[in-house]
């Protein structure tokens, strides 16, 4: 009977392939995280990353604008939050992975970069990663509160 060799997994590597300053101040990181080619085929993957660091201004909506901040750092940690979308394209010839990166680098550019360079988008960001950062700690806390519930019952 043939003994079979167990297979290393196939990882992607991360390539950045430009950085655009946008008139807002923020950075846009293109990086291709492709896989490798299987049977001469790739799957595509670019990503798009900006970070943006939060600041007491993009509280200003709340009550305590300073808290909120502290909150937010407390919850997303140190550093900036991220604005990340990814791109994909499955079965590209060994070949064409190049070109069908940077045909979805422009395509992003003349559809995405527009939005991201909003005076307003920075602030819309940061306030809409802040309330999902709380819905997501209100659910952990509940989802805490009763796996105690149930233990407390069980003793």
């Amino acid at each position: 009977m043939p003994e079979y060799q167990e297979l290393e997994p196939i990882a992607s590597q991360e390539r950045t392939l430009e950085r655009q300053h946008l008139e807002n101040g923020l950075i846009v990181h293109f990086i291709d995280m492709s896989s490798p080619p299987v049977a001469g085929r790739c799957k595509v993957r670019l990503v798009i990353r900006v970070p943006v660091e939060p600041v007491e201004d993009h509280f200003s909506s709340y009550p305590d604008p300073s808290r909120a901040l502290q909150q937010f750092i407390s919850l997303a940690g140190p550093g900036p939050a991220e604005f990340r979308t990814v791109k994909k394209r499955s079965f590209i010839a060994l070949k064409e992975v190049e070109k069908t990166l940077v045909e979805m680098k422009d395509d992003f550019i003349r559809t995405g970069l527009e939005y991201l360079n909003k005076p307003g988008f920075v602030a819309n960001f940061i306030t809409r990663k802040y309330e999902e950062l709380l819905v997501e700690a209100d659910v952990r806390k509940a989802h805490e509160e009763a796996l105690r519930g149930v233990e407390g019952d069980q003793s």
